[in-house]
């Protein structure tokens, strides 16, 4: 192993090699070229950095779509929504999301999006499990109304943030997270759009024990 090293730093200019009586000896370079070194990294990246900025400009309008699978797959989608510097627009149906692959994560997720103080404002599909997180949402930083799941069944998770959109399927159990501007603005504005009308739609669906049940919560 010690070898493997030795041949690796001198294959990178850290190391010289010398032979004496069949045995090899490795002496470390001044550490002054090892300043010298990084100085020249950085001069070539500099001169390279306008060509680069060109491809970049060229590229960064085309969305960037990433593949996610399983378990892990989904765990590293919702963790890439705590990094949000815009907040989260959320349409799930709860029950499905929290009694699939994520079932035993979704309370970590949780605690950590409050403690990072991200907001979500969501429309859930209404069930028991949905009305439970909307009475805990002054303090989970939530903020959701509900609406008819039999006239709109969701079988997809969707977040929208910063310029991304992520797509989750519990029950195929894949996602995707959408990289591009043009394209989350769009989907910021349908989901707003349907959040006016979710409020309106939510009156009209909760029973009075609901609304004892909500209330209760808050009393």
């Amino acid at each position: 192993t010690t070898y493997l090293i030795l041949e690796q730093l001198q294959q990178k200019g850290l190391a010289g090699k010398v032979k004496k009586n069949k045995a090899c000896y490795y002496l470390p370079i001044t550490p002054h070229a090892l300043l010298e070194d990084q100085f020249h990294k950085y001069k070539n990246l500099e001169e390279a950095l306008p060509e680069l900025l060109n491809i970049h400009k060229r590229f960064s309008v085309t969305p960037q779509v990433t593949l996610f699978e399983g378990k892990n797959g989904f765990i590293n989608i919702m963790e890439d929504t705590l990094r949000t510097s815009t907040g989260l627009l959320c349409w799930a149906d709860v029950e499905l999301a929290t009694t699939t692959l994520l079932s035993d994560y979704y309370q970590s997720y949780v605690k950590k999006k409050v403690e990072r103080e991200i907001w979500l404002r969501g429309i859930f599909c209404y069930d028991q499990e949905a009305l439970k997180y909307k009475k805990a949402g002054k303090e989970e930083l939530r903020e959701i109304y509900l609406i008819p799941k039999k006239e709109f069944p969701f079988k997809n998770e969707i977040n929208i943030y910063d310029n991304k959109v992520a797509i989750i399927s519990h029950i195929d159990e894949v996602g995707v997270i959408i990289e591009n501007e043009n394209i989350a603005e769009t989907q910021r504005s349908i989901f707003n759009f349907a959040f006016k009308y979710a409020k309106i739609a939510e009156k009209e669906l909760l029973t009075e024990e609901d609304l004892n049940y909500l209330k209760g919560k808050n009393s």
